[in-house]
């Protein structure tokens, strides 16, 4: 990469990106970005690395009611804004605008630092804690110390201008929520047996309540009589994972599920490819990375209204079927459509024409064109 402004050569940026732990940023984007030519750095806060202790911790208060994400707080230890003082990074790029955000922004005061901030959507609708007026305030004050921020979609945007009262000219809107590289190979599961004519369905994420896992299980039931049996393999780990399997025995469909557990990103690449559609029955997310995950491996989605992919990344019709998964039996007429032989083939198409955005090698080209903004406010960059 090289960046460029009124002809004059500059060095390329060295970049230290702030995550709570290692499940982001995505290591397929970290790894475009160093192909670029971009020198980045993680440092994950919430994990304790070389023997070093963490820099804090992140805390829930109550239980999740399956509705809403309950209360919580990143507890973070001041000897963060000591480390980031020190940092010899060009620019920060973090995701959250609390304490972490802030910590990146006095840090500014020590050393000469350009900070990124990505927003994934709009954080009002969020349930208590989107609303809650200490992180309002809290991110107010964080957002004034950001030099550019990174949308992934216009609610974000909003959120930005409406909420935290951030100029418009800071704010570049553009997809950094990346999935899988084409080169990444898949691994079948040949060891899960899939009956001849049963069609097969996914449904990954962790096993919690808001995720809609058993809204999926229960539509399956309907699904049986209704048009047949069918293969779901649900992959991931949670609390519900017991109250999951006692359902599906309860319904007698046990024989229709597979509880995979935690796979790598080749066997979960592996299970998209062969799938019918991935099923994402989540009650509130602004995305679901997941989702981005399997459209960028080729699958179409059956997935939920009440996520922030509807209308950004999922298109009904398109390269996906949207449906209320509350509604068990919608559910399982929207699964069915999908393996009508014509409708799969133009969701299959739609996904190919629309899921290029998704790419690691697509983000690093957004997230370039953010750093040089911060750097330089108008450079012209080049990816080699």
């Amino acid at each position: 990469m090289r960046l460029r402004r009124r002809g004059v050569q500059r060095r390329e940026p060295c970049v230290l990106w702030l995550a709570m732990d290692d499940t982001a940023p995505h290591p397929y984007l970290v790894s475009s970005l160093r192909q670029a030519g971009m020198a980045v750095r993680d440092l994950h806060w919430a994990m304790s690395e070389n023997g070093h202790r963490s820099f804090g911790r992140y805390v829930e208060f109550g239980a999740r009611t399956g509705q809403e994400h309950p209360m919580s707080v990143k507890l973070i230890s001041p000897r963060m804004l000591l480390e980031l003082a020190r940092a010899p990074e060009d620019v920060l790029i973090i995701y959250e605008l609390g304490l972490v955000g802030l910590y990146a922004g006095l840090s500014k005061l020590f050393r000469p630092h350009k900070v990124v901030s990505l927003v994934e959507g709009d954080y009002r609708y969020i349930g208590r804690a989107g609303t809650a007026p200490l992180k309002v305030m809290a991110r107010r004050l964080a957002a004034r110390f950001i030099d550019v921020f990174v949308a992934n979609n216009p609610p974000a945007r909003e959120y930005l201008i409406r909420t935290l009262d951030v100029p418009d000219d800071k704010i570049i809107v553009g997809w950094w929520l990346a999935g899988m590289p084409a080169d990444l190979e898949a691994h079948p599961l040949a060891a899960v047996p899939i009956p001849e004519g049963s069609p097969l369905f996914v449904c990954a994420g962790r096993l919690i309540p808001q995720k809609g896992t058993d809204l999926v299980i229960r539509a399956l039931s309907v699904y049986r009589r209704q048009f047949g049996p069918c293969v779901l393999w649900v992959i991931g780990e949670g609390p519900e994972r017991e109250s999951l399997v006692q359902l599906s025995r309860r319904l007698g469909v046990e024989d229709m599920v597979t509880f995979l557990g935690m796979v790598d990103h080749h066997v979960l690449k592996g299970a998209f490819q062969a799938c019918q559609a991935f099923v994402f029955p989540t009650l509130q997310d602004f995305v679901g990375r997941v989702v981005v995950e399997a459209l960028s491996a080729g699958a179409p989605v059956v997935v939920s209204p009440m996520t922030g992919a509807v209308g950004t990344i999922v298109h009904d019709g398109v390269n996906g079927i949207v449906v209320d998964p509350r509604d068990e039996s919608a559910l399982a007429e929207a699964m069915h459509r999908a393996t009508d032989p014509d409708t799969s083939r133009a969701l299959r198409d739609g996904v190919r024409h629309t899921s290029a955005a998704l790419s690691p090698d697509a983000v690093t080209k957004v997230l370039l064109s953010a750093v040089g903004q911060a750097q330089g406010g108008h450079a012209v960059q080049d990816v080699m």
